[in-house]
């Protein structure tokens, strides 16, 4: 009897703990553009455009090195920014094809010959993407939102960012910069859990296939991604 009054009271124990939330307050994004390119794009309102992406531009995770890995996280985000840019109504043109055609040489360097021969007006160069930028610290809410300090240590989550590159083509004008960043736990993440949430986890990870990951998770850096893209579209609109 009191062995099962014991192991009845463990869960309930878990079960009624406190709350704790952790916040972080949003990483402002970082815009510099000309007036040149606002312009441009009120006089075209469906540009032709590609997606250009230097080599070293995604900051590679441990997990990701393998080099079939690498090339499918970035493919689907690469993908994302084109279907996005699509949406909002730019004339896509394949990127492989264009980075053949400014392999050339002459093409490098004449930007007239570029846009002539790629039929592009505007370079889109995505400069950078990290995954896993560390937001850290000793702060938490509790379940009234107050703010504590955790004397146990710091608390560590993934947030994200990504930049962009606008180059006009016909003029070979630099127009701007975009960075946006992703700031994990905004609205709140709950570091202290139920014992039910505990045991739902524990099975999640002993389920055959589940690995560690570094890093922002796939499906939020996906979602960070295409809306970078949307806010893209829009700054340069404005």
């Amino acid at each position: 009897m009191k062995k099962l009054l014991f192991l009845f009271i463990i869960p309930f124990a878990f079960s009624c703990s406190s709350s704790k939330t952790l916040k972080f307050s949003q990483k402002p994004d970082e815009i510099v553009k000309t007036e040149s390119l606002k312009q441009f794009l009120s006089r075209n309102k469906n540009p032709k455009v590609v997606l250009r992406i230097p080599q070293n531009t995604y900051n590679v995770t441990d997990t990701e090195k393998n080099e079939a890995n690498l090339n499918e996280n970035k493919d689907y985000l690469y993908n994302a920014i084109e279907n996005q840019l699509l949406a909002s109504g730019f004339t896509v043109r394949d990127r492989q094809l264009f980075n053949q055609i400014i392999g050339n040489n002459d093409n490098n360097i004449d930007y007239q010959k570029l846009k002539d021969k790629s039929d592009t007006e505007l370079i889109i160069e995505l400069t950078k993407l990290d995954p896993k930028i560390i937001y850290e610290t000793n702060k938490y809410y509790d379940k009234n939102d107050n703010e504590k300090v955790d004397s146990y240590g710091t608390r560590k989550e993934y947030g994200a960012s990504v930049e962009f590159k606008i180059v006009l083509i016909n003029s070979n004008e630099f127009a701007g910069v975009y960075k946006f960043n992703y700031t994990p736990c905004v609205s709140g993440c709950v570091i202290s859990k139920s014992y039910k949430d505990i045991q739902k986890e524990a099975k999640l990870f002993q389920k055959k296939g589940v690995t560690p990951y570094e890093g922002v998770e796939r499906n939020v850096l996906e979602e960070f991604i295409k809306n970078a893209a949307s806010q893209l579209v829009a700054e340069m609109r404005k």
